[in-house]
């Protein structure tokens, strides 16, 4: 759909809009910026996907982010597809390729086809077995067009992302079957997991193959889950979506609805208050020490090391306390609001936050020091769980499981959003915010789950200082919200991203016809992203392994089926 601010310019003139136009030449349509960073090319022809994602991701030397999908129809005869790219360095910049894909009445197969980049760029693979379930257009190329959101008991022929699928259809069940990878051998067995597990975790099934104790191959099944998000968001008010948001993963909620409210905020143009975007980082900051403490418990226990175990979920309890003191959520829900925050931040409850962590951390180093001075969990952390520089950039890995290879992705860096710009350039933290010799660090990491481990309790340690210094510099009492009403128009579009405690976290909305909904929600998060992860690190090393590498990854099933 094109938007009167669309229609302003016909073609962006910077550096980078010309660079495109003069390699694509007359196959593109048309190149606009909107919302401040996102550079919309418009390509004339579906079939000019693969070179200009080859040539955007290669020469231009920007990342697959995510690829968007909107049944458009109504508005423009067509699918819609949209590759988001982000240029890696310090550019704060997001490339969008627009595409159509034909999509009326009585098309046929070859107009309901689209060309697939998978083997240009591994990283689409997935997001095209997405596009496939959901909007039935299909990745011509893409080597596997197996069912991916929907299981073998829906039918082929039923896509629920389609505007024409009714919300409350119940779908009958068919027969059908899921075609696992085989690997076959002398001595080469199978070893199928779940979906259903012991202890309370959510369904996910794993098929291992392995050799003796040695794992040789590993598939993973996931969307046992799957909630319909994004489908039922077109049947609810604004205010409704920020609260399906926080629930895409609870122990996201603050990543997930700030990046919610800021696509918003960004349509509407505007700036929200500064006491409002501090607040957002403090409680951003909160949510990820509170997450990496569990998962750094959960390492301990897959290790045997029940006085780490135990030490460190006291801390993690204690910090819940806090979020609940703070916020009146020990899951931080309800911080945001569209246009700002209805928590306030009080001098009681910042004096709290600084003793509470302060306590934590020092409690956290004793319990780091005890865990790092322990040889059986250094030997069980190091060399397990290995991903590769490749591999991370192939999957294009996000968070904790990208950093632990050197590849320095953080979008608190390299795309400021809420306080994260205002934080001290002279202040060194380890991993979000400046390029230091810690970069030189970053490039020698193993990719272990020690690796892991330890950019964990980095994290941890920077996040406490990161609050402490907003709360030193917060900015005084005042409006905490501002009225986004009136300013939203039928079919503006923008995203919002966030970094949790798990990596990127990029949602995509489309206003509705009335300005109250949605016409589209497109979340794509960090897990969506790593999960393919644990299938590379798991190679080689034993079943036994297996629970401390895919802790080690700290992976959602919620925050993957959507």
């Amino acid at each position: 759909m094109v938007t009167k601010e669309e229609t302003k310019e016909q073609f962006d003139t910077s550096a980078l809009g010309n660079a495109i136009l003069t390699k694509l030449g007359n196959r593109v349509r048309k190149i606009v910026t909107l919302n401040g960073n996102e550079l919309h090319v418009h390509l004339e022809s579906k079939s000019t996907i693969p070179e200009a994602c080859d040539f955007v991701c290669h020469e231009l030397k920007a990342k697959l982010a995510t690829i968007i999908c909107a049944d458009e129809r109504q508005l423009c005869s067509a699918f819609t597809l949209r590759y988001v790219f982000e240029k890696s360095g310090e550019d704060d910049l997001f490339i969008v390729l627009t595409a159509m894909v034909g999509g009326t009445e009585g098309t046929t197969s070859e107009e309901l086809s689209f060309p697939s980049i998978a083997l240009q760029i591994p990283s689409a693979a997935l997001y095209e077995r997405e596009i496939k379930d959901m909007f039935g257009l299909l990745p011509v190329g893409n080597p596997d067009t197996r069912q991916l959101v929907l299981h073998e008991q829906w039918s082929k022929d039923i896509h629920p992302l389609r505007k024409d699928f009714a919300q409350e259809t119940k779908v009958a069940r068919v027969d059908g079957k899921y075609q696992f990878t085989k690997v076959e051998g002398e001595g080469v067995f199978e070893i199928p997991v779940g979906p259903v597990h012991a202890g309370i975790i959510e369904p996910g099934h794993f098929r291992f193959s392995v050799l003796g104790e040695y794992i040789i191959n590993l598939e993973t099944r996931l969307f046992y889950t799957h909630k319909g998000t994004e489908k039922l968001a077109e049947s609810m008010k604004l205010d409704q979506v920020l609260l399906l948001s926080e629930r895409i993963s609870g122990d996201e909620a603050v990543a997930n609805s700030t990046a919610y409210c800021q696509a918003l905020e960004r349509i509407a143009k505007v700036k929200i208050p500064i006491r409002a975007t501090q607040t957002r980082t403090i409680c951003a900051e909160m949510e990820r020490v509170y997450n990496h403490l569990g998962t750094l418990g959960g390492m301990a226990t897959d290790v045997g090391y029940s006085y780490g175990a135990a030490r460190l979920n006291i801390l993690k309890e204690r910090m819940m306390q806090l979020n609940e003191k703070v916020t009146g959520s020990r899951l931080l829900f309800g911080v945001n609001r569209i246009g700002g925050v209805g928590v306030e931040l009080k001098e009681d409850k910042l004096l709290l936050i600084k003793g509470a962590t302060s306590e934590v951390l020092q409690d956290f180093e004793r319990v780091i020091s005890a865990l790092r001075g322990t040889g059986s969990v250094i030997d069980r952390f190091q060399g397990t769980g290995i991903i590769t520089r490749e591999v991370a950039t192939d999957l294009g890995l996000v968070g904790i499981a990208a950093r632990c290879v050197g590849v320095d992705v953080d979008t608190r860096r390299n795309h400021p959003y809420a306080a994260y710009g205002s934080l001290r350039p002279d202040v060194r933290y380890s991993t979000p915010l400046k390029r230091t010799e810690n970069e030189v660090m970053l490039q020698k990491r193993r990719g272990d789950a020690l690796s892991r481990f330890d950019l964990r309790a980095t994290e941890v340690r920077d996040s406490i200082g990161m609050m402490n210094e907003l709360i030193a510099n917060l900015d005084g009492d005042g409006e905490l919200t501002v009225d986004i009403g009136g300013r939203l128009h039928p079919y503006e579009h923008a995203m919002g991203y966030a970094e949790s405690h798990r990596g990127q976290t990029i949602h995509w909305v489309m206003i509705g016809e009335d300005c109250d909904s949605l016409f589209r929600y497109k979340v794509r998060t960090a897990s969506f992203v790593n999960w393919l992860a644990i299938e590379q690190a798991v190679l080689k090393d034993i079943v036994a392994d297996f629970p401390l590498v895919n802790k080690s990854l700290d992976l959602s099933y919620s925050g993957n089926d959507l």
